[in-house]
């Protein structure tokens, strides 16, 4: 499984930091990476920025029907919904994070 991050500042590009992902469709979002992955897998990554950022405003995942809702911390953030794109074989959906500013790591 691939490793996407959020942005290229270098002391993000660490495997605790980055996102499990299902895979990463070739087409690009204003040339950012379009990660496809799990609710568990973004749940995880969401868990990991509130370890490494306390301060930040993660939010929680939520399935709703066929999107994944991230909600914020801060009431002047609005939630974030990435939609459903897939099924895994044991029954996990797969969304499409498009829209955060998602890249490869060192690893490529």
């Amino acid at each position: 499984m691939a490793i996407v991050y959020l942005d290229s500042a270098p002391e993000n590009l660490v495997p605790e930091l980055g996102l499990r992902v299902v895979s990463v469709l070739d087409d690009r979002w204003n040339g950012w990476l379009r990660p496809l992955a799990t609710a568990d897998a973004f749940g995880n990554f969401l868990d990991a920025w509130r370890r490494n950022d306390p301060n930040g405003i993660w939010g929680w995942a939520t399935e709703v029907g066929d999107t994944l809702v991230c909600s914020r911390s801060d009431d002047d953030d609005p939630a974030d919904e990435f939609p459903k794109v897939d099924t895994l074989p044991d029954g996990r959906a797969v969304y499409d994070f498009t829209g955060w500013t998602w890249v490869e790591g060192p690893e490529g």
